[in-house]
């Protein structure tokens, strides 16, 4: 008899299992058979605790799915809204959607996100001296190509018929089409990226210089960081590099303080003495900013937001920096 994931605790029969690096713990039985109905329940549905597994609502999983924007595509929990992303592939939002409910409430994304990224590329190794992909399979070289895609090609198909060449040769179809969407980098590259779940924008870049923990700023997602932690790796973090990344970030972070948007339209608005105050609301999130700053130094005079308004039509004012654009990192003169 097969007693895999079911251990023996002071006379009773424990379920556990190790998925994506968590251990869970799926109850706790009287008996080894009941143990053995409820292990193999589990087993035919992909070890998820929900109503199907017969498990009550406050211990089942929660339910995700995963929603394409202009960004890229961000993995939802369906119940709490909360999300994770973006990511620019969808095989790999993907797996990030199938890891995540594994971790509950107690969710470490940079974790999780490590964890995605083995599963992407899994039987992938890089030959740095060859500069060659293997795919490596029940421990032999089954393969080797010039072109990561390729080897992420014929990785799929020995998945499927674990490694029957017959097979493979005869099957011609294509599992997952890669070259649809740009792969994550092979390289998982960005260490210093922190997930802060109580941040608005909730990627957090920092860097250990001289035994002082430095934060850089933080950022809406998880591409962006890594962009701005790329840059400042070819400028080898100089300090004057350093100070104008944090400059820039605070700067961005501040321009819509002041601004919400609702029914489509951006409000310049800002509480005072418990009263919200209406200042203007426009559909040109530019024009909301510029207005706002001319606004603050002004000392929030509304009798001057006309003028303020033309001026910004006259001169067809741009905003100074872009999310995810290299023109974040352009100095002022």
């Amino acid at each position: 008899m097969n007693y895999k994931n079911i251990y023996k605790q002071n006379g009773k029969y424990v379920i556990k299992k190790n998925i994506y690096c968590k251990s869970i713990t799926y109850g706790t039985f009287d008996n080894l058979t009941e143990a053995i109905e409820q292990r193999n329940i589990l087993m035919k549905n992909k070890w998820h605790k929900n109503a199907t597994t017969n498990y009550p609502k406050q211990e089942r999983f929660p339910k995700y799915q995963i929603k394409k924007t202009e960004c890229g595509y961000l993995v939802l929990n369906k119940k709490t809204g909360r999300t994770f992303g973006t990511y620019k592939n969808y095989e790999y939002a993907n797996i990030i959607k199938k890891i995540l409910p594994f971790y509950g409430n107690k969710i470490n994304i940079r974790l999780i996100e490590k964890i995605a990224h083995k599963e992407f590329y899994k039987y992938i190794s890089y030959n740095k001296r060859k500069d060659v992909y293997h795919v490596i399979y029940g421990g032999f070289v089954r393969s080797t190509h010039k072109k990561l895609i390729n080897a992420l090609y014929e990785r799929d198909l020995i998945i499927k018929y674990d490694g029957d060449e017959e097979l493979m040769c005869e099957d011609s179809t294509i599992i997952h089409d890669y070259k649809k969407e740009d792969l994550p980098s092979f390289e998982y590259e960005c260490e210093n990226i922190r997930y802060r779940d109580e941040n608005r924008n909730k990627y957090q870049l920092e860097k250990q210089i001289r035994n002082h923990k430095i934060v850089i700023g933080s950022y809406p997602t998880y591409d962006l960081a890594c962009l701005i932690k790329r840059y400042l790796d070819t400028k080898k973090w100089r300090g004057d590099e350093v100070r104008h990344i944090i400059k820039s970030t605070r700067r961005i972070h501040k321009r819509d303080k002041y601004i919400h948007k609702r029914n489509g339209h951006f409000y310049i608005e800002r509480k005072k003495n418990d009263k919200i105050i209406i200042y203007a609301k426009y559909k040109d999130i530019e024009l909301a900013r510029y207005v706002k700053n001319n606004l603050a130094i002004n000392n929030w005079h509304k009798r001057f937001i006309k003028n303020f308004e033309r001026k910004y039509y006259l001169n067809n004012f741009e905003t100074e920096y872009y999310y995810d654009s290299t023109d974040f990192f352009i100095k002022c003169v």
